[in-house]
């Protein structure tokens, strides 16, 4: 692969390409610009030195310099009306036919004129200035003074050299900022490149500080919001691999738990009837053997239903309507269920106004039968057990209250999970299924409910659900509509 230049290289290089074209350039419009001023500022001069002289013997004294040495590269002359000179004055043209000055005529009629050029009695260009003299005695004449180019030039040569010491100057600090600026965007995109190296590693953490031009600053935070979103889709990929391994732990507590569940039952029923099939009942053990037979096979029936409601729930398959529902209704009902049962006596604590809940009306009846069931099997005959409803600012919060033997503390958090039964339950034998609880909490998760527990051992138990008033939901649901 070759070698490629460094973006500082690549870019010094294209800049001193540029910089040195327009530095001649900038040079050479700089010696032009200044020539011209010198020159300008030479003929202002001039005209100002004849506007001081007031005859030809002033004019005279224009050729000569402070020391009273006569000038080489400068002179002046005195032309008469039709612009010839006269033969013979000091350092004038000799004495021939002296050409006419095609200048002169705008000089009379002007006052005053001046220029750069070639003039008739000077063989190289001057800058020169002339100005109509008033002669008392006859008509008027020119007075014409003039300095070599070149001369003017010599003499301004510490200027030119001042003007191109400042041009290089210029392009020297100019140089500087450019290096200097390339210096700052290389550091720029070495950081983004070290952030992009970090981030390829793994680390979405690192951020880029503000930048000093609007268009880095824009690639620096591009570069920390990829970072902060990359961070964050990292943190939910860990927390969704984290659920994944739970889920996994859960299925297979699930299916482990239903293979002891259903084996209990399956074998039971399997002892019996090997024992029939072999002969070891005897006739008057036949009957009760047929009963225990038949309380097995629905203990089995119901596990099996809870299992498939429950898988159905949880996967979405359970099809809940949200309605208005009556609670007093669906509890009164409940209630007709458990109240010619053995046990303890079933009681309705319903406020007069409770208002409607948007719930499943089918949802609400078998959270409540399954909450009394389960308060059934843990209060004596002689206990209570209550359906109440409170409300609560928008929501109605629904539970169930017995007083039996209540959940030791810390088994209270794990009561909702599937085939979740105290210790001291299954001791007594007192234990379901272990799947009504996990039942009502997938049953209120559907409905946008909320499920809590509350239990002193020895005193009582408390399970409610909370769920949405149906006037207060219906109402925000028009105002999420408009």
């Amino acid at each position: 692969m070759p070698h490629k230049p460094t973006l500082t290289a690549l870019i010094i290089r294209r800049y001193l390409w540029a910089a040195l074209l327009t530095l001649g350039l900038m040079l050479l419009a700089i010696l032009m610009l200044t020539d011209i001023v010198m020159m300008r500022s030479r003929r202002h001069a001039l005209a100002e030195q004849l506007f001081a002289i007031e005859n030809a013997d002033d004019a005279m004294l224009m050729l000569y310099d402070a020391g009273g040495a006569a000038k080489t590269h400068a002179g002046s002359l005195i032309l008469d009306a039709q612009g010839h000179w006269s033969p013979g004055q000091p350092d004038g043209p000799p004495a021939r036919p002296s050409p006419r000055w095609n200048l002169a005529q705008r000089v009379l009629s002007e006052g005053a004129l001046r220029g750069t050029g070639r003039l008739p009695w000077v063989d190289e260009p001057v800058v020169w200035a002339a100005r109509k003299l008033e002669n008392p005695d006859g008509d008027p004449e020119i007075v014409v003074a003039w300095e070599q180019v070149s001369a003017v030039r010599i003499a301004m040569q510490p200027i030119y050299f001042s003007a191109v010491l400042a041009t290089l100057l210029a392009f020297g600090v100019s140089t500087a900022v450019a290096l200097n600026t390339v210096k700052g965007v290389r550091g720029v995109l070495d950081n983004i490149a070290q952030s992009s190296g970090r981030m390829a590693a793994g680390d979405f953490r690192m951020r880029l500080p503000a930048q000093p031009a609007e268009e880095l600053d824009r690639v620096s935070s591009s570069i920390n919001q990829l970072a902060h979103d990359l961070a964050q889709t990292t943190d939910d990929l860990h927390d969704q691999h984290a659920q994944l391994l739970r889920l996994e732990g859960l299925r297979r507590q699930f299916v482990a738990d239903a293979s002891h569940e259903l084996r209990s039952p399956l074998t039971a029923m399997r002892v019996t009837l090997e024992a029939w099939q072999d002969g070891v009942l005897r006739p008057e053990e036949q009957p009760e053997a047929l009963v225990e037979l038949h309380r097995e096979t629905e203990r089995l029936g119901s596990l099996v239903t809870k299992l498939l409601d429950l898988s159905r729930i949880e996967t979405g398959r359970e099809i809940v309507s949200l309605e208005t529902v009556d609670v007093q209704a669906i509890a009164q009902q409940v209630r007709r269920g458990f109240r010619d049962g053995p046990g303890a006596a079933v009681e309705l604590a319903l406020p007069a106004d409770l208002p409607p809940v948007l719930a499943d009306a089918d949802a609400i009846f078998r959270i409540l039968q399954n909450l009394v069931e389960n308060a059934c099997r843990f209060t004596p005959p002689d206990g209570s057990i209550r359906i109440w409803a409170e409300i609560e600012g928008e929501s109605v919060r629904l539970g169930v209250t017995d007083t039996g033997a209540g959940i030791p503390p810390e088994f209270l958090p794990f009561i909702w999970d599937r085939f979740a039964r105290a210790p001291s339950a299954r001791s007594e034998g007192k234990a379901g299924s272990g799947l009504g609880l996990a039942i009502v909490k997938a049953l209120a998760a559907t409905m946008g409910g909320e499920v809590g527990a509350d239990s002193t051992p020895g005193v009582s138990t408390t399970i409610w659900v909370r769920l949405h008033a149906a006037e207060q939901a219906i109402i925000a649901e028009k105002l999420s509509l408009a």
